[in-house]
């Protein structure tokens, strides 16, 4: 750096700005909801938190910062021109502004936290780093992409184990020239010392041999974790963007697909030298081959060559197919098995073990037939490969051997070189089985991968989601239809329209789609036909982080994730201390739980809770919606599993956590519940039966009720369901 004063002298100074520029400042790239609470806590924990004040520390700030919000990354510069716009200055002993244009009078127009500033020119040790957005095509839309893209970045890797390999190739020529000098010159001649000379020439080949092959490894190895480390985020990461209501049914299937990414990585690293490098390489021992003994002597490995290759590639399709059957069949084993540990009580208490183990069975039959039917396959391909590589050295051996006692045009030496060389020729052939098992796995990986890719994702379709600071908490369902995948239509709602601050329940019979309503408006699912507006603008093209910001979803089965009692309630929030969580847990009676449990907060809850009862996992779901403090309530059934002490508990700390501002909607079967609402709307499966006031409704589904227990007692009459109690 040349600056010799700081552009900073306190950190507080340096937080500030960048809180300025990330929640105050106009700038549309970097702005507030464009990237998650977390996302952003963690930057501050381990970027902001861990800097100092020198120069290199403060750009690597700025640098970061434009990484984390997805922005082009561009280097510094100590001058600035028009085409750098708008960019970030940082200005000794001055700080951040954004300069965004130059005026007709020469001046830089800049906005800072303490408002707009112009400045005729910038100080010496300035810097600037243009903010650019990524250029849309570079958007991967398939795993193939992905795949391709991360490896491309690696090249660098590649290309240094290549120019090992190569090395390794040129350096195993000194065995077989080294044979050849001593039985052509050195036994002759009893030539000592050359062959002192000779030998430790070709010591120093092999040792250096040795060191480029742990080099090689080492390279390989960095570009592998490189690889794994960007694979496993980059895959995790559109798994978690996937809209919910596109996520496929079974859990363990799409877990052995999600992490099949390995198997591209292998076969990337092993393939990209075999072909780049050990393949053509023969074509090079084979030319040093003829180069010692004619093209008589070259056809003979040439032929083996071919043969082994085509007998490779005639057992090529075969293994391909069987790996991609051993690897579907692996996949349903891994799904069954996270079934039933799903269900394992269930399977247990209907005697139903038999059952699924005979699935299991079946599916483990499969698997192992179709492994042993892969193995068989590449293991005759080799077999078939060595012979060939026998009968090849043979036949060197008998033509050389005419050559060296019937003409002149073959030595003893060269003989032997030649014989050692051949095998280098016909070896890579060895390898094309596993390359092809490799193949197989990558290439059923990448098309389950790509799958995953082409599902709906959040925000589907939108380039930039709209991240407002303010939207009005209230919703506009317009001619809003839904269908699951492979079923009828579950939800029909041809206009409905919640202002901001009601109380709205959502009554009816089972099936009448209640739950699925509170996830469109949650934006959880996309509706199949129609609009729901949030604010007055499509819900879906919101961010979905901003989203979460402003709704408090609890869905009607409670699922806790593993970790501590802390770890759940704390889910997705930031800026929540133990203080905060006591008070709320005061309010919902939670603090009976955390009282009770061994360790306190501390206490570790397994992989969705199972240790808990379901109204325990409702308070801490409850508990943790009410540390939120939304601005939109979406309860399914909040009170489910609750003991009617409790319920009552609840439903009093529901109704003097939501303020008078917040707009709830609530879903449930139970009339106590409806104490907290003010407007019902009743669902049935052709659309919205009844919308009013809560008295009116309640008034009117009674008076329907009475009307239909009339008929009862009559033979043919149909019992009816009572929709306010379910």
């Amino acid at each position: 750096m040349e600056s010799t004063m700081q552009f900073y002298n306190d950190v507080k100074n340096l937080k500030k700005d960048i809180h300025w520029l990330t929640q105050e400042c106009s700038l549309p790239l970097i702005s507030k909801g464009r990237v998650s609470k977390h996302a952003f806590a963690d930057f501050e924990k381990k970027v902001l938190g861990k800097s100092t004040l020198d120069d290199e520390s403060v750009l690597s700030v700025y640098t970061k910062l434009l990484e984390l919000y997805g922005l082009k990354q561009i280097e510094y510069s100590s001058d600035i021109t028009e085409e750098d716009l708008p960019c970030i200055t940082l200005v000794p002993e001055d700080g951040l502004c954004i300069a965004l244009e130059k005026t007709a009078s020469g001046t830089w127009r800049c906005d800072t936290p303490n408002g707009v500033r112009y400045h005729p020119y910038f100080e010496k040790g300035a810097y600037f780093l243009p903010i650019r957005q990524e250029r849309e095509c570079k958007t991967v839309a398939s795993a193939y992409e992905m795949f391709k893209k991360v490896a491309l970045r690696e090249k660098d890797h590649i290309t240094h184990a290549a120019l090992a390999t190569l090395s390794i190739n040129v350096l195993a020529l000194g065995t077989s020239f080294f044979s050849m000098q001593v039985y052509d010159r050195v036994i002759p001649t009893h030539g000592i010392s050359t062959l002192v000379a000779l030998t430790v020439g070709v010591g120093i080949a092999i040792l250096l041999e040795m060191i480029l092959k742990v080099s090689r490894s080492i390279i390989l190895d960095e570009a592998s974790t490189s690889m794994d480390r960007t694979y496993s985020h980059n895959i995790f990461d559109r798994f978690l963007k996937i809209r919910s209501d596109a996520l496929p049914n079974s859990i363990g299937t799409l877990s052995g697909q999600l992490q099949g990414y390995a198997n591209v990585r292998a076969f990337i690293t092993t393939a990209a030298l075999y072909f780049i490098i050990d393949l053509p390489f023969t074509l090079f021992f084979l030319l040093v081959v003829i180069a010692l003994g004619g093209f008589a002597m070259g056809v003979i490995p040439l032929i083996f060559f071919f043969a082994s290759l085509s007998a490779a590639l005639f057992f090529k399709n075969k293994i391909e197919t069987l790996t991609e059957l051993s690897v579907a069949a692996n996949n349903k084993k891994l799904g069954l098995l996270v079934e039933c540990v799903e269900n394992a009580e269930t399977l247990k208490a209907h005697g139903a073990s038999f059952g699924v183990q005979n699935k299991w069975n079946s599916l483990t039959e499969d698997a192992i037939n179709d492994d042993i039917s892969i193995r068989h396959y590449s293991e005759l391909s080799v077999y078939i490969s060595a012979l060939l590589q026998q009968f090849s050295y043979i036949g060197i051996v008998s033509w050389g051997a005419y050559m060296v006692t019937s003409t002149d045009q073959l030595t003893m030496g060269g003989l032997i070189a030649i014989s050692i060389l051949s095998s280098r020729v016909l070896t890579p052939l060895a390898a094309l089985p596993n390359i092809f098992v490799q193949w197989g796995r990558a290439k059923i990986s990448i098309k389950d991968l790509d799958n995953i890719f082409a599902l709906p994702q959040d925000n589907h379709g939108v380039t930039q989601p709209l991240a407002p600071d303010f939207i009005e908490p209230r919703y506009s369902c317009q001619n809003v239809k839904f269908a699951y995948k492979d079923s009828r239509q579950t939800l029909n709602i041809p206009g409905l329209n919640i202002r901001h601050g009601e109380r709205v329940g959502i009554l009816g019979v089972i099936g009448t789609g209640k739950s699925t309503m509170l996830k469109l408006l949650s934006g959880l699912y996309a509706p199949t036909e129609g609009h729901v507006l949030l604010g007055g603008i499509d819900i879906q093209h919101i961010s979905r982080h901003k989203v979460s910001s402003m709704i408090g979803y609890l869905p009607q089965a409670t699922k806790l994730v593993s970790g501590t009692i802390r770890d759940n309630l704390t889910l997705g929030l930031v800026g929540i201390n133990d203080t905060k969580i006591m008070k709320a847990s005061q309010v919902t009676g939670l603090i009976n739980l955390i009282n009770s449990a061994p360790n306190g907060l501390d206490t570790v809850i397994p992989e969705g809770g199972n240790t808990l009862s379901g109204g325990q996992k409702q308070l801490i779901a409850i508990t943790r919606i009410i540390l939120e403090n939304p601005a939109i309530w979406l309860l399914d059934e909040p009170t489910a599993n609750m003991d009617d002490f409790t319920e009552k508990n609840v439903i009093n700390a529901l109704n003097s956590q939501i303020a008078a501002d917040k707009t709830l909607i609530l879903v449930t079967h139970k009339p106590a519940l409806l104490a907290l609402v003010n407007r019902l709307v009743v669902l049935t499966p052709q659309g919205v039966a009844m919308d009013g006031p809560k008295n009116l409704v309640l008034e009117k589904l009674s008076n329907n009720q009475k009307a239909h227990t009339k008929p009862q007692t009559q033979p043919h009459a149909q019992p009816h369901t009572n929709i306010t109690k379910g």
